[in-house]
């Protein structure tokens, strides 16, 4: 049996494209059919409530005309009572739907990252447990109190420890 040849790979992609990029910001530029021609069946949904995608007629967005079996039209299954108006209208409804499911993604992951975060924070403190209510206002009324010193008093604190630590030398 012979060798075969090795290949380099040849990826489509650019190197610096990353994978995750759609979650936020999709590829499509229609969001009502997503650059297919037929709409997304959630928003038809908010038109025919009761659409079954396997057993009624394909509805074709107006928006981008991205359709390309419009020779299914002769055969009477397409639907194409979304007209222009209506299709824009659904593309903002999932445009504001994905804005907000970015926008719950990004408080997930932000809330992660500071979970983990608090985390690798405890493991390196030196104290073994996360400070109280009363804690924290004890550290508040103590930063308050050295904010409030004068650079004069700090001045007399100064000669009064470290200066006069020498006098005694």
């Amino acid at each position: 049996m012979t060798e075969l040849p090795k290949f380099e790979r040849l990826p489509i992609n650019d190197k610096t494209e990353r994978d995750d990029k759609e979650i936020w910001q999709p590829r499509w530029h229609c969001f009502c059919c997503q650059d297919t021609g037929q709409i997304q069946a959630h928003l038809v949904r908010l038109i025919i409530p009761d659409y079954d995608p396997h057993r009624d007629r394909i509805p074709v967005c107006q928006s981008c005309n991205k359709f390309d079996n419009y020779h299914l039209k002769e055969y009477g299954v397409l639907d194409t009572r979304f007209d222009l108006y209506l299709c824009k209208k659904l593309d903002a409804i999932s445009r504001a739907d994905w804005k907000q499911v970015t926008q719950k993604q990004f408080e997930m992951f932000k809330q992660c990252v500071n979970q983990a975060s608090s985390e690798i924070a405890q493991s390196h403190s030196l104290s073994r447990k996360n400070r109280t209510s009363n804690d924290e206002r004890e550290v508040q009324l103590r930063k308050a109190e050295l904010e409030a010193i004068s650079p004069e008093q700090w001045e007399a604190m100064n000669k009064a420890y470290l200066v006069g630590s020498n006098k005694d030398e």
